[in-house]
């Protein structure tokens, strides 16, 4: 496959195919660097930031030397251009035109190191931490010097196009190429004539991932049949990152598994973002740095994010749709699925939003009530679905809406932060095989189909009308649908796919904790 052409690829492509999808070969295709030369066939894995308008190209071209008349026939596929035309050479398009779709993709937002390479689990997530911050808070591909951004085009005789949508992750395989576009100089209201070149990949075959962790059966059924075990380990873990409190673990846990399901209109089911407040003032910020950090080194995708006015009145957190290039601008909030944002407010200081700054928070807003956020089309906003679950640590009751909150208790023996932050990396880093299986256990463990069974909805349709009778003022039907929901992540995250009275307890049992502490 190294040695693969686009000529090759079209004058061989049902052999090619056959190669390409044989055990192990489509693992083997290098990935793109800016080392790798022109024409070379790579693999891409990126998240489609912005889709542009498909471009017709000729489906063949001739090629006819004038001196002794010799003619060669190309297809014009997966080609940019025609390139080593020698002198005394004439090109000759064909009459017959084709289409390509081109999106635009860039390094997937969040990924964090461990993710980037999983047998490297030795990384110092936390130094990373305040570099990885600098560089989201622009990723604007069409106005940095230097970007990874990366063209695919795709062909839709190939690749269903319907099937893409901005913001997926994919992997392509294809040919190294480079195009030369429109750059957004910042100015919305003169054209600009700025002009750059950027590599781009003429796509043969292409994957949607709704996960970096490959997807196995096997594996996927062993972390399921241990999920019990993984799950106290867990458990055990968190308790010791939040400094004792078992009962906020319970809850950190729920949400680094929970995913949404089934959307429908403005429900969002499976949603579960969480305030964990109370932490004390004289640990503040330092703290949750490292729990941040602890958070980063077990997901796959991450975002941290200090919640202060002068980031909310600066960062450009909202896609916006630039004319003059016809691009989508990337703000920090345009994120795949699943990616972990942790809202940071125990710095937060009194001050004043402006309108970028209001705009900023009811973006936020939104996310977290909606699962919704309103992209900046200039003239008007389009609503983009999300699934981006969201922690936020503050010291009193957070000004963003949430879910669920709860009080965070710290146990007195865990007074010094760094030694016991420290001492939980360090657990990890000498359990390998436990952290992979931690990390696959958060990926995938809610994925798993969920039932219930008539008999325990009966069950609880009953229960719920009692606890409504005795407390008709502070129940409501968000209770119940919280209710619900922890107690269906209390049965996945112990390798259980139904309901049943125990586990419904259970969720009751944990609830009524979690309000005696909050009161």
């Amino acid at each position: 496959m190294d040695t693969w052409t686009a000529d090759i690829w079209n004058d061989n492509e049902d052999e090619c195919k056959k190669t390409l999808n044989g055990p192990g070969n489509w693992e083997k295709v290098p990935l793109f660097d800016n080392k790798i030369a022109l024409g070379s066939f790579v693999r891409f894995k990126g998240m489609i930031q912005d889709m542009l308008n498909p471009e017709y190209y000729s489906s063949s071209f001739k090629i006819i030397n004038s001196e002794n008349e010799e003619l060669i026939s190309r297809k014009a596929k997966y080609h940019g251009s025609t390139k080593n035309i020698q002198p005394g050479e004439e090109v000759i398009f064909g009459d017959t035109l084709m289409e390509r779709q081109i999106i635009a993709c860039i390094p997937i937002p969040g990924l964090n190191e461990w993710a980037k390479d999983i047998s490297n689990t030795d990384q110092n997530v936390e130094a990373q931490l305040e570099d990885n911050m600098n560089k989201r808070i622009r990723l604007d591909p069409a106005c940095q010097n230097y970007s990874k951004e990366i063209f695919i085009f795709v062909y839709p005789e190939d690749i269903d196009t319907n099937e893409l949508k901005v913001n997926q992750i994919v992997e392509v395989v294809g040919f190294l190429d480079r195009r030369t576009v429109q750059e957004d100089d910042g100015n919305l209201q003169e054209q600009s004539s700025i002009v750059k070149e950027t590599y781009c990949i003429h796509a043969v075959q292409l994957k949607l991932l709704k996960s970096i962790i490959s997807d196995n059966e096997e594996m996927n059924n062993s972390i399921w049949n241990e999920a019990s075990n993984i799950h106290a380990e867990l458990k055990l873990v968190l308790t010791q990152a939040l400094l004792g409190d078992s009962l906020v673990a319970d809850y950190l846990l729920f949400y680094l598994i929970s995913t949404s399901y089934n959307r429908q209109h403005n429900l969002v089911p499976g949603k579960f973002s969480l305030n964990i407040r109370g932490i004390p003032e004289n640990i503040g910020k330092n703290y949750t740095k490292h729990l941040y950090s602890l958070i980063s080194y077990l997901v796959v995708k991450s975002e941290y994010l200090p919640i202060q006015i002068h980031t909310l009145n600066n960062m450009d957190m909202i896609p916006r749709k630039c004319y003059t290039s016809n691009r989508l601008l990337n703000g920090f909030l345009q994120l795949s699925d699943r990616t972990h944002l942790v809202l940071d407010e125990t710095d937060l200081q009194p001050g004043n939003l402006d309108q970028k700054g209001m705009l900023n928070f009811e973006a936020l807003k939104n996310i977290i009530s909606n699962q919704q956020m309103k992209y900046d089309f200039t003239y008007y906003g389009m609503d983009y679905e999300t699934q981006i679950p969201v922690l936020t640590l503050s010291i009193g009751k957070s000004i963003l809406p949430f879910d669920v909150d709860i009080v965070l208790k710290p146990d007195p023996s865990c007074s010094n932060i760094e030694e016991t932050m420290n001492s939980v990396h360090d657990y990890l880093k000498s359990q390998l095989h436990l952290l992979d299986k931690l990390r696959k256990y958060i990926a995938i463990i809610s994925t798993f189909p969920f039932t219930y069974d008539e008999s325990i909805l009966k069950v609880i349709e009953n229960d719920y009308v009692e606890m409504r009778k005795s407390d008709p003022k502070n129940v409501s039907g968000d209770d119940l649908h919280r209710f619900m929901m922890i107690s269906r992540l209390i049965a996945l995250s112990s390798g259980k796919n139904e309901f049943n009275i125990e586990i419904w307890e259970s969720g009751k049992s944990l609830e009524k904790q979690r309000n005696l502490r909050n009161k």
